[in-house]
């Protein structure tokens, strides 16, 4: 007789299979944001299972953002946004173990691409918003705010790009280094004064359409943050939070 031995089969519970299956159809394009779902009743026609099922499944997809209530409290498929995608992405590298190291790591590689690729696309409007960006951090003298502009930055850059893909990756980045740039800035002498200059060469960089200057300011500022931790004493191996 053979030893071998298979591991026992996996038992979804109906709801869950409910679930993935109306996913599918909204991944596929099959049902388009905007289209109206059957009704429950319809849905446990279709399927052949409980409204109780039917009920928890569409739960699920509310709670993962694919379906909302529309007129009638009709279900209608709806695309989530780049920020809930980007949130959900990095809670769940926080979760997973993601490290400030590995997020520093990230930024340091995607960010001077990024801002390379805005000198040669960003919009007026939107670099008229990293303007008004760094003239509130010149203008302030709270702490808070030199964080928020750092954050703000980053993710005015990215905003720009238009690119749908690229936002929802570096916003998650955004979301993830703001956990400790609070710290780092704090114990780091001259912080804001750095940040601001970092980021009027880079505004200045964008604006005559130069990608090498800006690729290689983002890259100090970048390189800034690695030498605030160490300043800091932060342990770059610690988990994010």
């Amino acid at each position: 007789m053979s030893s071998h031995k298979f591991k026992t089969l996996d038992r979804e519970p109906v709801y869950v299979k409910v679930s993935r299956a109306i996913e599918e159809e909204i991944v596929s394009g099959a049902l388009p944001e905007g289209a109206l779902l059957p009704t429950e009743g319809e849905l446990c026609e279709q399927f052949g299972v409980t409204r109780s099922s039917v009920r928890e499944g569409i739960r699920l997809l509310e709670q993962s953002g694919l379906v909302e209530r529309g007129p009638a409290k009709r279900l209608v498929v709806r695309a989530p946004k780049i920020s809930e995608i980007a949130a959900t992405a990095s809670r769940s590298l926080a979760h997973g173990g993601a490290t400030f190291r590995e997020v520093w790591e990230t930024l340091a590689l995607f960010y001077p691409q990024a801002a390379r690729l805005a000198a040669t696309r960003l919009a007026p409007d939107a670099l008229s918003d990293l303007k008004k960006i760094n003239q509130r951090l010149r203008d302030s003298t709270n702490g808070d705010v030199t964080v928020d502009s750092a954050v703000a930055f980053f993710q005015a850059i990215a905003a720009g790009l238009d690119n749908r893909v690229m936002l929802a990756m570096l916003q998650s980045l955004n979301i993830m280094i703001g956990a400790s740039l609070a710290h780092v800035i704090g114990e780091t002498p001259r912080a804001k004064k750095r940040i601001e200059e970092a980021q009027r060469e880079i505004i200045a960089a964008l604006e005559a359409d130069d990608e090498d200057k800006a690729a290689e300011w983002m890259s100090r500022h970048i390189d800034d943050l690695m030498r605030g931790y160490q300043v800091a004493k932060a342990d770059l191996d610690a988990r994010i939070l």
